[in-house]
């Protein structure tokens, strides 16, 4: 039995045809594959944008943080300086009073 050119012919076109489709699957997934990834490596560059936008605002909310908080360092050392100052003439009042007893104490 011996097999005829176009035979032969036949085969090598089925098997071209079915390698042909093959192909044309592969590439189909191939695409599918790309489309996607083009839409998540776009999500990704959008969520990084959020990102970026989020830390800028993080950054300017500690910026005026560290502002408030230099203010309130201030108004503390001005209030701790009229304290400390108020004691300081509480404590004179109390020694030239002390003075003035021991004065009055001594004269008798």
């Amino acid at each position: 039995m011996a097999v005829s050119v176009e035979e032969r012919l036949a085969a090598l076109e089925a098997s071209y045809a079915s390698i042909s489709d093959r192909l044309g699957a592969v590439e189909q997934r191939l695409t599918s594959l790309e489309q996607r990834l083009t839409s998540e490596v776009g999500q990704l560059r959008s969520e990084m944008g959020q990102l970026r936008s989020e830390m800028g605002q993080l950054r300017s909310e500690m910026g005026q943080l560290r502002s408030e908080m230099g203010q309130l360092r201030q108004e503390m050392r001005t209030q701790f300086y009229w304290l400390l100052s108020s004691f300081l003439a509480l404590f004179a009042v109390q020694v030239s009073f002390m003075s003035a007893i021991m004065a009055l104490l001594l004269a008798r």
